[in-house]
């Protein structure tokens, strides 16, 4: 009996250290992911003052007031492929939404304010006070809306991984003050 246990404990204690290194190995992937986001951003020889990293680091967002310009970066870590950016002037940006659990919280467009809609007036709040009570969050997303043939739209997670996190959670708490820091800067870009 004292050599089962024996053995026992031997193979969970292999398979608690190769769990902990494939831990580590993904740590270190996440990491190169941003490394290779911020390479492709500093290929275009400009400094950015403020940048936007969602949590899963699949996008990069830099920003250039003085010489209105943006870069975004995207990444898939999913495949070995290299980063791509894309550099835009502030007259490219067309709109932004956020939508939460596949609901839009707010949404800004040119086209709204086109038409004579100001900015303010293009918020849709769909949650009331009973929505409130959502305790779990399964989707916080920001879409760019661009003037670009290439890449139309940008779809950004800022879901911090890949399970669904608690609307209490400080982890949603900060990726939806980041949501709404771009949304209003996009807000205000727009209605110029």
């Amino acid at each position: 009996m004292l050599i089962f246990l024996m053995y026992m404990f031997a193979i969970l204690g292999v398979v608690l250290i190769l769990s902990a290194g494939i831990l580590e190995l993904k740590k270190l992937s996440t990491t190169s992911e941003l490394s290779k986001l911020l390479n492709a951003i500093s290929s275009f020889n400009i400094i950015f003052t403020k940048t936007y990293i969602p949590p899963n680091q699949s996008h990069l967002i830099a920003l250039n007031e003085p010489y209105k310009k943006i870069a975004i970066g995207t990444s898939n870590p999913k495949t070995s492929k290299k980063a791509i950016a894309k550099l835009y002037s502030f007259d490219n940006i067309m709109g932004s939404e956020i939508v939460v659990n596949a609901l839009t919280l707010s949404k800004v467009s040119k086209r709204q304010q086109n038409s004579k809609t100001t900015a303010s007036s293009a918020d849709i709040h769909v949650f009331n006070s009973a929505d409130e009570e959502v305790d779990v969050i399964e989707e916080l997303t920001l879409k760019i809306y661009m003037n670009s043939n290439e890449m139309p739209m940008y779809s950004i997670s800022f879901l911090p991984g890949l399970l669904p996190i608690k609307q209490s959670d400080n982890e949603y708490k900060e990726a939806y003050s980041q949501v709404q820091q771009l949304h209003t800067f996009f807000r205000s870009i727009v209605s110029q």
